[in-house]
Formats: structure tokens, sequence, C-alpha cells
């Protein structure tokens, strides 16, 4: 390689050292820097968007407590029915009536009234029995009509939060 460098006249070598230096210079721009400067900019934006986001979920939550307050204050349903329905649902849905389940809705301020089609009877029945064991839900009323499938029912039931 010297005596392939020595071979090489001055003009030569000078050319092939710019080069080299200039080939250096171009590995170094598209190689590091451009890369790091696409890297750098993209995350500029992506905490820009996020920040955006940040800003707007504080926003929204502030709202959705403004309005949760608004709404306990205007009169509305109990938080006692709405924690009874929502119970009702939750359970029936876990006590495998979640098809079966038709309707639940409030009825007064401590109660809700229950629709049922094609449930199975036997599920019915551990379902009412756990709300009343484990969440003290009395059953209010209850009206079972027999289906032409053994073991099915359709029933209106309601239910009742049980006294303070």
């Amino acid at each position: 390689m010297k005596e392939w460098w020595s071979g090489l006249q001055a003009r030569e070598r000078k050319t092939l050292m710019a080069g080299g230096v200039a080939l250096a210079i171009t590995l170094l721009y598209f190689g590091l820097w451009d890369p790091f400067q696409s890297n750098l900019k993209r995350m500029e934006q992506a905490v820009e968007k996020n920040q955006a986001l940040l800003l707007w979920m504080e926003r929204s939550a502030a709202e959705v407590k403004q309005l949760s307050r608004a709404k306990a204050g205007s009169g509305g349903r109990s938080a006692a029915a709405r924690s009874l329905l929502a119970l009702v649902d939750q359970t029936a849905k876990r006590g495998r009536l979640g098809v079966a389940l038709k309707r639940v809705e409030p009825e007064g301020k401590d109660a809700v009234r229950v629709w049922l089609e094609q449930a199975s009877f036997d599920d019915m029945m551990s379902w009412l029995i756990k709300l009343e064991q484990k969440n003290g839900v009395i059953v209010e009323n209850i009206t079972v009509d027999r289906q032409d499938a053994p073991g099915r029912v359709n029933a209106r039931i309601r239910l009742k939060e049980p006294a303070a």
C-alpha cells in the first residue's frame, strides 16, 4: 500500500486525500447527524402531541367532575338506585343470565325492575339467592312464566335496596 501511495504523484495524493475527507464527512453526516436530527424532530413532535393530549384530558376530567357534581345535586336518581342498577346488571351477567337479561330499569329511589326472557330457572334462583345473601337485596315482587323449553322461564322481578 505504501508503494502504491508513494508511486502516486503529489496531485493525485491531494485529490485522494480530499476525496477521503469528503467521504468521511458525508458518512458522518448521513450516518450520524441526519438520523440524530430526524429522531430529535420526531420526538419533539411526539412531545407536543402528548402535551396537547394531556391538556385535553385534564380539561375533560374537570368537565366530568363538574357534570357529576351538577347531576348529583340536580335531584336525579339517587346514588343507591344507580348502584343497585349497576349491581343487578353486573351480577346477572356474571351469573350466566347475560343473554336472558332483557331490561333493567330503576323504579323509585331504592328499587329496580328486571325482565328476564328464556332464562334458566336454576341460574335465576342462584342469582337471586346470591343477591340477597351477599348484598342484602330484597326480592319484593316476582312473576315467573314457564316456557316450552325445559327449565326455561320468563320473569319480571322487582328488587329493592336493603333499608339503611
